[in-house]
């Protein structure tokens, strides 16, 4: 005999009984079930449930709390039957189960939450044992089309945090006790879920806290500690929905030590909460528990943890400052990027290097090379693609077209490098190793749809000139008929074999957008020219697969791949009075002003100075200092494009040739760049030949002696005491190449607001030992003539932001930043080509700073206007001891560069 938690008596239970025990029960039940009484059956998501019972409340609740099934015939057998009895005689309150025939017989049981408790437990049961986990225990609510589930022990809060957030705007309850999730996975990679009951139970309390409850209360019927509401009474459709998506799983605990109200976790915290709680897998409902039913459990939960982010919520805390967290993580949309897991660096272990040894690279390679003559592909010209693909576009004021992809960005995390020692990916998250494990069969499984699906094969060349230009081929399938949008900006992007000589290695991409989401990945195989994109439908998927390729290739022929915009600049030598032309190479990374300052005229306005365009993102540096460009048409960020900042950019975005992907284009045709609803991700490609006389005669700079030099501008965003321009030694600017520095901003991820982002080289798309890129660069650079190569650092950011943490881990911003403007800066790049700034020792790095900028009031930019000593000695302390910590990742590094940290 145990104490019933739901009604605080003590009840026999027995959840195991025998085919014997049952009809003993079933027979005294009988006694008391008479003509008075009543049978009807429930339909769970479909799992029937037939209800027998004399007690008048029961039968009145489990008609209005569940959808009727077809009243089956009594011959007929539902999924589960329950014998809910009352008044008998000398009888102990008791519940008792028998497993094999799914029959549960209730005893002098006066609340109708046991009751329902059984007849979901059958459910569970049932679908448990039939191997399609379907349900889990937990209270859902729709945020503007977000599902957010609460779980948790009894008691910790669940309902009143879901009522509670039900007052928020756009936000919808779904259910408050029991979830059924439709389907797992899907094109969308969704957790879709349907209501379980027509009506919900709810505690009584809970119109304490919620006026809307309080005032519905009063119609609602009642038992004991609960109220039966129909959930269309809050609100209608504003505040009730049916299904939704799960995004979002909030675990509730009570923990007095623990300062944090809520914290972001991984799957395996996640798992140890479900299988460590009193309740295995916070279901109270459960019946049957076992080991091969844990195992199923996990299993399941795994499967939902991949398409959802996992935080656990200290609800010791109050209930408003819980709730302001969980206002904070809506408006933040933190939990739509990927967790981020630490990287550890580790020896492949032997099951991975295995799989990475036995895969037959060359029977692979055969298998694509073929493809070009099947049936199942089309060659479309130029003209028939751009036809093809338009019908799926919508078309803007300016006679161009936008196109939307579900996938809004690169699938990085999901993303492995195959091959020999020296390329495969080694420092794997968790996903990354499950994606290595699961290769023989996904590469199986590619090859035999490329035989069955539709596919499109363009081929374009990369590059225009003598000596590197990769022949890149890309089989798109076609089984979304809109994905033809993917073939037509490859085309827009790089040259035709008709006007290109390809001479360099062939490059091939097979893009299967449709694959299943819960699999989708990025599988790269360098050394033989081969990626393969499954599941996404994002353009720069495409565009990055290629560039990496090839820049993997230009290394083994001694060049240098660099994702740099590249441009020519003529200026007005301030020594001289001589128009003097260099050679310039621009690195940042994203949102840093790369494409701004390879696209921006640097105010140069004295006879016989000007730019002259060349690349806006990927290059590859020779030897003798040339620069080889790889596109036809730049892939530009279209956030916040606007005439009065960036003319010369904004004046080719609006022409009709451009294509546009993830930008908010309405109903007229009209384009928002300002608006991330769709995404902050948007996207363009310019032709380059649109930017007119602001062009270079080709997509290449000569070599370092037919110029006067190369000037390299390692573009950094930090706000507080990185100056904002620095002159750097060729050690100095190899450090700045393997930092990659950059900040995280509010728009990219709120909670890292401030925080420091590296990449080495600015480059995410390397293939190899990151150090012996450094290096290489280093050497390179190196090599130049000395008199020739100048080297800067310019901050786009500012001077001067201070940031605090607040209770909830928003970074709040306590001073803003005093930000430098794009005019300010283009005077500074212009003083850097004229040679006219007079530079200065600043004490905190090492390196040199402007004194006098034509243009530029340096002194708004000193950080002791913003900071005390104090202050700046421990920023400048703290940024060392970071960069100092990065460094140490890059093993091998030359000793030349380590030291000029220092």
């Amino acid at each position: 005999m145990v104490m019933s938690k739901s009604t605080e008596y003590y009840i026999n239970i027995d959840y195991d009984i025998s085919l014997d025990r049952q009809e003993e029960l079933i027979k005294l039940a009988n006694r008391y079930i008479g003509y008075e009484s009543s049978i009807w059956s429930a339909s769970i998501n479909g799992y029937v449930v037939k209800l027998k019972t004399n007690n008048l409340t029961f039968d009145e609740f489990f008609r209005d709390n569940f959808f009727p099934a077809h009243q089956i015939d009594e011959e007929l057998r539902p999924h589960g039957t329950i014998y809910a009895v009352s008044g008998i005689f000398d009888t102990e309150p008791g519940i008792y189960y028998n497993q094999e025939t799914k029959t549960a017989i209730l005893f002098n049981i006066d609340d109708y939450y046991t009751l329902r408790s059984v007849a979901l437990g059958i459910v569970l049961d049932v679908s448990e044992e039939q191997n399609k986990l379907s349900f889990i225990r937990g209270s859902l609510v729709d945020v503007n089309g977000d599902g957010f589930v609460f779980m948790g022990r009894k008691g910790a809060g669940i309902s009143t945090h879901s009522f509670l957030l039900l007052e928020t705007n756009l936000a919808r309850i779904h259910s408050v006790d029991w979830i059924y999730l439709e389907r797992l996975g899907g094109q969308l990679g969704r957790l879709s879920t349907l209501s379980s009951e027509r009506k919900i139970l709810i505690k009584n309390e809970i119109a304490s806290i919620s006026q809307r409850i309080n005032i519905l209360s009063k119609k609602c019927k009642k038992n004991n500690r609960f109220m039966l509401l129909d959930p269309w009474w809050i609100g209608g459709e504003e505040k009730h929905i049916d299904t939704t998506r799960i995004k979002v799983i909030l675990f509730l605990y009570k923990d007095n030590n623990d300062k944090k109200i809520g914290t972001r976790i991984d799957s395996d915290e996640a798992l140890n909460m479900l299988e460590d709680a009193e309740s295995p897998f916070f279901n109270p409902h459960t019946l049957v528990y076992n080991e091969e039913r844990r195992e199923l459990k996990t299993k399941f939960f795994k499967t939902i943890f991949k398409h959802v982010a996992m935080y656990k919520v200290n609800t010791t805390h109050s209930i408003f400052d819980i709730q302001r967290w969980i206002q904070n993580l809506i408006e933040s949309k933190e939990y739509q990027e990927p967790l981020k897991e630490e990287s550890k660096e580790a020896p492949i272990d032997k099951d991975i290097k295995n799989i990475i040894e036995e895969i037959d690279y060359d029977d692979l390679l055969s298998c694509i090379k073929k493809l070009k003559n099947k049936n199942n592909v089309i060659n479309p010209n130029p003209k028939e693609l751009e036809q093809m693909a338009k019908v799926y576009g919508t078309k803007t004021k300016w006679g161009s077209y936008n196109f939307v992809s579900t996938v809004k960005n690169r699938s990085a995390p999901l993303t492995i490098i195959i091959g020999k020692d020296k390329v495969h990916t080694k420092n794997l998250t968790k996903v990354q190793k499950e994606l290595f494990l699961r290769l023989p069969k996904t590469l199986n499984d590619v090859k035999n749809y490329l035989q069955k699906g539709s596919f499109v094969v363009t081929e374009r060349v990369m590059g225009n000139n003598d000596h590197f230009t990769p022949k890149c081929i890309l089989y798109c399938s076609i089984h979304r008929k809109e994905m033809v949008h993917l073939s037509f900006m490859f085309d827009k992007s790089l040259f035709r074999p008709q006007d290109v000589k390809s001479k360099g290695p062939k490059l091939y991409l097979i893009d299967i957008p449709e694959w299943h989401e819960m699999e989708r990945q990025i599988l790269v195989f360098p050394e033989i020219g081969l990626t393969i994109a499954l599941g996404s439908d994002y353009y720069g998927e495409v565009k990055k697969a290629f560039l990496r390729m090839a820049m993997w290739f230009a290394k083994q022929r001694g060049m240098l791949g660099l994702h740099s915009g590249a441009k020519l600049i003529k200026a007005n030598d301030a020594k001289t009075n001589e128009i003097k032309r260099y050679s310039t190479l621009i690195f940042g990374l994203t949102a840093t002003g790369k494409t701004t300052h390879s696209c921006h005229s640097h105010n140069l306005n004295k006879p016989g100075e000007g730019i002259e365009i060349v690349q806006d993102d990927f290059v590859a540096l020779r030897k003798d200092g040339s620069i080889l460009g790889t596109e036809r048409g730049f892939f530009l960020k279209t956030e916040g494009i606007s005439p009065e900042i960036q003319k010369l950019i904004y004046n080719v975005v609006t022409k009709p040739s451009t294509i546009f992907e993830n930008v908010l284009v309405d109903y007229k045709g009209k384009v928002y760049f300002h608006d991330e609803t769709l995404t902050g991700n948007g996207r363009g490609i310019m032709q380059r030949t649109d930017f007119g006389d602001a062009i270079h005669g080709t997509i290449n700079l000569p070599s370092i002696s037919e110029l006067d030099g190369l000037i390299i501008l390692m573009i950094t965003r930090r706000n507080t005491i990185v100056p904002i321009a620095a002159k750097l030694t060729i050690e100095q600017a190899a450090l700045a190449f393997a930092l990659g520095e950059s900040i995280h901003t509010s728009g990219s991820d709120p909670r890292r607001a401030g925080e420091s982002i590296r990449i080495v080289g600015t480059n995410p798309f390397i293939v190899g030992d990151k150090a012996e890129e450094v290096n290489i660069f280093y050497n390179m650079i190196k090599s130049l003539p000395e008199e020739k190569l100048r080297c800067f650092q310019i901050n786009t950011g500012g001077i001067g932001e201070i940031r605090e943490k607040d209770e909830y881990g928003r970074s709040i911003v306590k001073r803003k930043v005093e930000r430098i403007p794009i005019d300010e800066m283009a005077n500074i790049i212009r003083g850097i080509a004229r040679d006219s700034i007079k530079w200065k020792p600043e004490p905190y790095f090492g390196t040199l700073i402007p004194e006098d900028v034509e243009g530029v009031d340096m002194s708004k930019y000193d950080p002791q206007k913003f900071y005390s000593e104090k202050q700046i000695d421990k920023l400048v302390r703290e940024l060392k001891e970071e960069r100092i910590k990065y460094i140490s990742k890059l093993k091998g590094l030359n000793r030349a560069i380590i030291d000029a940290l220092f």
